[in-house]
């Protein structure tokens, strides 16, 4: 199959595919929030759509459908230019979208959330369709943790300590988006904000706000960032992702 984006596709493309045996469908789920004084609100929209082809492209026989750019950043709207959704109705979307792709007949849906505030809420919506959809694989990926760690990793191999990676707009997502968007990078104005235990925060930020820990709303320090390591954590998490789905997948 040459052209696998169904936003891309025409529906005969599609009904072909499917009609071939093309029963997988990746979707990846990010946000339009803000990312610190140097990164632009797509942000988690960004590297989350390059890691989503990359995931489909490497798990062959498969289809990516358009993300959805808008997530649960309830925790950002201190910022100007942060929209959000209602954690309910954010679960209702989800819903809506799998049954729309179950009833072409894709049967293993893949969903990635490539947003903080969006992992509780997806596995929350995951839940919810087990009932609704009994013959369709929903292949969710909920475990924040293990990215982070992931990411952890990549960056102590580089020279980067976790606090610097950071959890938000930190070194590792600079990184990304100066692989994928340079252009959108305004390093010159690139600042260090919370620096200390990315998990233990975690709790604080998503039921306080942003604000509560760090004025410009960067959890880590992008200093070090560079395209290199931007390409290491995709390759990453790549790998990552796609063991996760080969390991569910039917």
């Amino acid at each position: 199959m040459d052209r696998y984006k169904l936003a891309e596709m025409n529906w005969p493309e599609v009904e072909e595919a499917l009609s071939q045996g093309v029963d997988t469908v990746v979707v990846t789920f990010g946000s339009t929030e803000q990312h610190g004084l140097h990164l632009p609100l797509a942000t988690d929209s960004l590297w989350g759509e390059a890691l989503g082809e990359r995931v489909t492209r490497k798990l062959g026989n498969a289809c990516l459908a358009p993300a959805l750019r808008i997530g649960c950043s309830e925790h950002h709207m201190a910022f100007p230019g942060t929209i959000t959704l209602r954690k309910e109705t954010f679960v209702e979307v989800i819903a809506d979208y799998c049954q729309s792709l179950a009833r072409h007949g894709f049967r293993n849906i893949v969903l990635i959330p490539t947003h903080g505030g969006n992992f509780a809420p997806l596995a929350e919506a995951v839940e919810s369709l087990a009932g609704r959809l009994p013959d369709v694989n929903i292949i969710a990926y909920t475990d924040l943790m293990e990215l982070l760690d992931a990411s952890f990793r990549i960056a102590t191999e580089r020279g980067v300590t976790p606090a610097e990676a950071g959890g938000h707009a930190g070194e590792w997502e600079t990184s990304m988006i100066l692989t994928l968007r340079p252009e959108l990078v305004a390093m010159d104005q690139a600042q260090a904000g919370y620096v200390g235990d990315m998990k233990s925060v975690a709790s604080v930020v998503f039921e306080q706000g942003f604000r509560a820990v760090t004025e410009i709303g960067v959890l880590g320090d992008p200093e070090k960032a560079g395209p290199a390591s931007g390409e290491a954590y995709l390759e990453a998490l790549t790998e990552l992702l796609v063991t996760h789905v080969q390991a569910r997948r039917r």
